[in-house]
């Protein structure tokens, strides 16, 4: 019996597989990385999406961050909340950690705009309730 045909099947199936597999990984990669490259992050009173937008970026308690869907996905204490002086960088630190492109919140301070811009997060400010502005935000 000739087994070259069934071992050169096997071995094309093989590779046919295995390239599929690679594909898949890069599509599944690529929805990823879309998703967080479109993240916003919203200064917030509170931990939850029912939690009125923070007044004061730089010192804001936490940060919620959505994806560009406006799909919630998690909150973060602000580590740089009772920090004296360069709240600013601890903030846009975090931002730029968490791949945010806009970031919303009462009111930013002068450094902060600055930091915010040379890295290219735009910014802009809003009060309420942080689902609300989300929602809005999506619609546009």
């Amino acid at each position: 019996m000739n087994f070259r045909p069934i071992y050169l099947i096997l071995c094309v199936s093989t590779i046919f597989m295995s390239v599929q597999q690679c594909l898949a990984i890069t599509d599944s990669l690529d929805v990823h990385n879309q998703k967080s490259s479109d993240r916003i992050a919203i200064a917030a009173i509170g931990d939850s999406v029912t939690s009125e937008i923070s007044e004061r970026a730089g010192r804001a308690p936490y940060y919620l961050i959505f994806d560009g869907n406006g799909e919630f996905i998690k909150s973060i204490k602000n580590p740089s909340q009772k920090q004296g002086r360069r709240a600013s960088s601890g903030v846009v630190d975090l931002l730029l950690k968490e791949s945010v492109k806009t970031v919303i919140a009462g009111k930013f301070g002068d450094k902060m705009k600055k930091l915010l811009k040379t890295n290219k997060i735009e910014f802009h400010q809003q009060t309420g309730i942080i689902i609300e502005v989300v929602d809005e935000l999506i619609e546009k």
